[in-house]
């Protein structure tokens, strides 16, 4: 009796490791300040631009304990559309990830896929990984310097953490 208990734990557990793949993580985020009202009108004034991190505090305006001028590429998210298919990419410590996104009535909604994490060379950088994709699938508002042609986007998460990115070269329309 305790090999079939077993057994039929162990083929749980890969059941519930198999769905998990399959599950998605929706944020939502509310415009906040100017540059990001002007631009949350449609989901094209995001599209085709690229972001990096620079900055990651926590609630308590500390930095986040991540050297994050150490990690090559540098954690980053792009959006791109392409015939109203709004997809959003980019690196995370470890892995690249994509979803989807749209910036419709004020509200920038970002979607990510549950991933299959590879090995990531350390475990801090590990949960460094985990930490962002988790910020990006929770953030409650958002602001740009600008509508125009913004070069800072920040994103407050839900828990209080503020993400503070700078645009970088823009993706090229196909």
């Amino acid at each position: 009796m305790p090999l079939l208990t077993l057994t039929r734990c162990t083929v749980l557990a890969i059941a519930a490791v198999s769905l998990a793949g399959c599950s998605t993580t929706t944020g939502h985020a509310q415009a906040q300040g100017p540059g990001a009202a002007q631009a949350a009108t449609t989901s094209d004034s995001l599209a085709q631009t690229n972001w990096r991190l620079v900055r990651w505090q926590s609630p308590d305006g500390s930095d986040y304990p991540l050297q994050l001028g150490q990690i090559y590429p540098p954690l980053s998210i792009g959006f791109t559309a392409r015939n109203r298919d709004y997809r959003v990419s980019g690196y995370s410590g470890c892995n690249e990830f994509a979803g989807t996104y749209q910036l419709q009535g004020g509200k920038l909604t970002i979607t990510l896929p549950s991933s299959r994490t590879l090995k990531c060379g350390t475990p801090e950088l590990g949960e460094a990984e985990r930490a962002y994709l988790s910020a990006l699938a929770h953030i409650g508002s958002f602001s740009l310097d600008s509508g125009g042609a913004p070069h800072q986007m920040i994103f407050t998460v839900r828990n209080g953490d503020v993400l503070t990115f700078l645009r970088g070269q823009d993706i090229p329309a196909r």
